[in-house]
């Protein structure tokens, strides 16, 4: 249930003859969601000394503030804040889908700030049932390299304008544009002290056609970010890149002709992706579709590296996610694939499957109970997404070869 608090600002000179009253809503929404966990590491690398752990998480709580002025003639100022408040580690945060702007319903919605740009597209329903992050087709979806770097910050983008079309009978389009894309709490770097490479941008196009039980949609991804290094990560760069890469010197893979791939490249490259995605429902089937390409090149080099502009990355994934519901059951699974990156030389695709149940104890509270299992080539490190850093737990980053069982209870209410 929504709460709205309706605000009355006067406008004008108490001595003015009339008094003119402008009024702003402010929603309060959101939702609580949590999991319970246990993850087993298969295959474990040698250094791994242990192999299995339980885990308490929290699955991105959100408390978010919109903020409605009307303006007249149809056009509207908006705010929304959307607050990550991680129950079980106590650490709040705006690193939600947060902007300022305004909305109009001859031309659409403006905004400035961080969106949610070309990631968590797949259309799987788990999730919003109540299941863990971890278990999400995203583990591999949102991310190239052999699982090593986060496309598209595999989270919202920085320093960000997007412009949202209105919906014309179903079709509508987003384009956003970001100043410094990579690395979630990065500011502008253009200026960075000896800084003599090209200025870091991206671009997001995202048409969408929905039907009464179809839908499809495209999204086109082109990221640069400021100041690139071949030896350091770039600054504010997402933990879910950076983690378990230090340091950036350190060579992770080859070419297939042989040139080194340093971490600092692979974090810090050049971003292109195309993501074609859709669902058919009917009699309480959904079935989904998921098609993600991503193709790193290196922004910088340094000795005994890959040359800028050398492809470093280019692999290929898909999911299909499948639900049946029924009352307040519902019954999901996906199998995912990620191809193995035609720009290296090892082997370092990863393959993933899930089941899950959900029971809706009302419209606004789900229970569910899944089970995933992740399996990473020879040279791949695919993790479960999220399962490191504030939304996971120290050292879960699977290494190279290394595969993962997670068995969760998630609870999740909507408000």
């Amino acid at each position: 249930m929504r709460k709205k608090i309706l605000v009355a600002a006067v406008a004008g000179a108490l001595a003015a003859p009339a008094v003119v009253l402008a009024q702003s809503s402010v929603t309060i929404s959101g939702f609580i969601q949590m999991s319970v966990d246990n993850m087993k590491v298969s295959n474990p690398a040698p250094t791994r000394t242990t192999t299995s752990e339980g885990r308490l998480n929290d699955e991105s709580t959100s408390v978010v503030f919109n903020i409605r002025e009307d303006l007249g003639s149809g056009l509207a100022a908006i705010v929304r804040v959307d607050l990550k408040t991680n129950l079980d580690s106590s650490n709040t945060a705006t690193s939600g889908e947060s902007y300022i702007g305004f909305d109009s319903r001859s031309w659409g919605r403006l905004t400035a700030g961080r969106h949610n740009l070309h990631y968590f597209k797949t259309p799987s329903d788990a999730y919003w049932r109540g299941a863990s992050l971890k278990v999400d087709p995203g583990s591999i979806i949102e991310f190239a390299g052999g699982g090593r770097v986060a496309i598209a910050n595999a989270t919202r983008t920085p320093n960000s304008i997007r412009w949202n079309s209105p919906n014309w009978s179903g079709f509508d389009v987003a384009v956003g544009y970001s100043f410094n894309p990579l690395g979630v709490t990065s500011p502008e770097a253009d200026m960075t002290a000896n800084n003599t490479k090209r200025k870091g941008q991206a671009w997001n196009l995202n048409p969408t056609y929905t039907a009464a039980n179809w839908q499809v949609g495209y999204s086109y991804w082109n990221g640069k970010a400021d100041a690139p290094s071949a030896t350091a990560f770039p600054a504010g760069l997402a933990t879910l890149s950076s983690a378990a890469l230090s340091p950036a010197t350190a060579v992770l893979s080859t070419t297939t002709a042989g040139q080194s791939i340093s971490a600092g490249q692979l974090v810090g490259a050049d971003q292109l992706s195309n993501a074609l995605y859709g669902f058919y429902s009917w009699s309480g089937f959904k079935l989904g579709a998921m098609w993600h390409t991503a193709k790193l090149k290196a922004a910088a080099t340094a000795a005994g590296l890959a040359p800028a502009g050398t492809t470093i990355g280019d692999r290929t994934a898909w999911s299909i996610p499948l639900r049946y519901e029924t009352g307040p059951h519902t019954f999901m699974g996906a199998y995912t694939k990620a191809r193995d990156d035609k720009a290296t030389a090892v082997q370092d695709g990863a393959k993933m499957w899930s089941l899950g149940y959900s029971y809706g104890l009302s419209k606004r509270t789900f229970v569910n109970l899944s089970l995933a299992k992740l399996k990473n080539d020879v040279g791949g490190a695919y993790t479960p997404y999220t399962s490191f850093g504030s939304l996971g737990s120290v050292n879960d980053q699977l290494g190279a070869g290394e595969g993962v069982r997670i068995l969760a209870f998630g609870i999740r209410h909507v408000y």
